[in-house]
């Protein structure tokens, strides 16, 4: 599995001079963001992988928190329909930011999910349905070389979302 891994903040150490007194206070750090981006095979043990690494870099910027738990639950199900119903290798990218996390997987079926409904005696089925709970935004995309699937999970204080959109 490739994987690579930015901070969207950094500090150049330059400082510029204003006109009038010097202030001595340092600027406030700029908010943490986290930027992912990894490629795999697309085998299970991918899957596994990748999403604790997710885990661990939302529970950076957001904590242990429900929206942290939303998020990976999302990634987790639309990233084992890639292995299991699309064509690898299976493309990874994901931005966290203090208000919202947005994923994109990608793999070269360009088959488009649908939506099951299945009883209560089958085992699989209820994955993709459970996205579209779990996430704000959901979109789908294909094209001759396979499709992508992203989703947004906002921020949400006190039930309300924190991504500057209005509540849907």
């Amino acid at each position: 599995m490739q994987q690579s891994r930015s901070t969207g903040s950094f500090d150049t150490g330059t400082v510029v001079r204003q006109h009038g007194p010097r202030r001595e206070s340092p600027l406030p750090d700029p908010p943490p963001v986290n930027n992912l981006s990894w490629s795999f095979p697309g085998t299970a043990a991918d899957v596994s992988c990748s999403r604790r690494w997710l885990a661990v870099a939302a529970t950076e910027v957001w904590g242990e928190c429900e929206d942290t738990d939303r998020l990976v639950l999302a990634y987790s199900e639309i990233a084992t329909n890639a292995v299991v119903h699309g064509t690898g290798p299976v493309t990874v990218a994901a931005q966290i930011c203090p208000t919202s996390a947005r994923c994109e997987i990608a793999d070269r079926s360009s088959r488009l999910p649908k939506t099951r409904h299945p009883t209560s005696a089958d085992v699989g089925g209820r994955g993709l349905e459970m996205v579209r709970l779990t996430v704000d935004r959901l979109r789908v995309a294909a094209d001759e070389i396979g499709k992508t699937v992203s989703f947004v999970v906002g921020r949400h204080e006190g039930g309300r979302e924190q991504t500057g959109e209005r509540p849907r």
